[in-house]
């Protein structure tokens, strides 16, 4: 039971944390209304594309682990008393927003919880184990115990004397191992339930968004469109659809990418449908460009492939050659991460786990 409420409270620490530096953005735009759920959408990969600038010079400085958990705490904290200082108004103005939706909606946000809690009982609760899964799980256990980043083999336990550029910018087991050292909870524990909770939380804001943005608002419509969203993920889950992650695979960062990402670049995409110029768009786009990233290798060619479906259509559609100006920008660190990695396995180049 004690170890249940750690794992509740380390699940809201995840999200207040997301959307505090997610308000570091959104609390600055214009003509968008502050929105909870965009800045915590927006924070979460503001989130991992930090982490990865801090990551990767510590592991290629061969830091030990406690000494990036060390410094990442300090400025996560740094990041939090800014947006807090920057952002308290704004927060006591939507605090009172918030109040007044439940009020005038009380059956649809009464109705969504009880969904999320049983997606979050459902998915939580069921056995899960792959090749992959332990990987993640192992990942953080080897980085953890060892107290290095990424220098031993997460199946094996034995020293690699290069890195893998497979999965040298996938780092969110990593973090999962930085976040078990910050607060003491066993990698197991972290990856299977809290990050599968956090995962489950923001798929359903996505999916929340996306029913807004289809149904103009409309309560009743998008509470139908989530429950057959939900509907479809317990009931069409195949190796070959993205359902089969987000059950049994809920922390796999390639998870997130098919849960998350895509379908995040649809809702995008709809915005851009009516201001395909507006720069928040395809900001927002480039940070879910490096973060996703740093989910899963796999990004460095679905995120190109889905972004360029949608913004080919959308190029069709407004015959604007900036978009696809736009779009190449954003999927520059993608096709980045895809050069590196066929350079590596040419053999151009291999990065030493040991200096000299």
């Amino acid at each position: 039971m004690i170890i249940r409420f750690y794992c509740f409270l380390a699940v809201m620490l995840n999200i207040l944390i997301y959307f505090v530096l997610g308000s570091l953005i959104t609390g600055r735009l214009k003509k968008l209304r502050f929105s909870a759920t965009l800045s915590l959408i927006t924070g979460f990969f503001l989130y991992y594309v930090l982490f990865e600038l801090l990551c990767i010079p510590m592991t290629l400085s061969f830091r030990p682990l406690h000494f990036l958990s060390r410094i990442w705490a300090g400025v996560l904290i740094l990041l939090l008393i800014i947006s807090i200082v920057m952002n308290h108004r704004k927060w006591a103005v939507l605090y009172g927003e918030s109040r007044a939706f439940v009020r005038s909606h009380p059956y649809f946000c009464l109705f969504s919880l009880l969904l999320l809690i049983t997606e979050l009982i459902i998915i939580i609760g069921c056995y899960q184990f792959t090749l992959d899964a332990a990987f993640y799980v192992g990942t953080a256990n080897t980085c953890l115990t060892t107290d290095s980043l990424n220098i031993y083999n997460p199946y094996t336990g034995m020293w690699q004397d290069h890195f893998e550029m497979r999965y040298f910018f996938a780092n969110y087991a990593v973090n999962d191992a930085v976040m078990c050292f910050l607060t003491g909870l066993h990698p197991l524990v972290w990856t299977k339930t809290v990050m599968e909770a956090v995962v489950i939380i923001l798929v359903n804001t996505v999916i929340y968004r996306m029913g807004c943005a289809l149904f103009k608002g409309d309560t009743g419509k998008t509470g139908v469109f989530m429950l057959f969203t939900v509907y479809l993920s317990f009931f069409y889950s195949t190796i070959y659809t993205a359902q089969e992650f987000f059950i049994t695979r809920t922390y796999e960062g390639k998870t997130l990418i098919g849960s998350l990402v895509i379908p995040l670049i649809l809702l995008v995409y709809i915005k851009l449908l009516k201001d395909p110029g507006y720069p928040f768009y395809w900001w927002l786009l480039f940070l879910m460009s490096v973060g996703s990233l740093v989910l899963s290798n796999s990004a460095s060619m679905i995120f190109p492939a889905a972004l360029g479906i949608f913004m080919l259509s959308l190029f069709l559609i407004k015959k604007d050659i900036r978009i696809l100006v736009k779009t190449a920008l954003v999927v520059l660190p993608c096709l980045l991460s895809v050069l590196s990695y066929v350079l590596y396995v040419k053999g151009y180049f291999v990065i030493r786990t040991m200096p000299g």
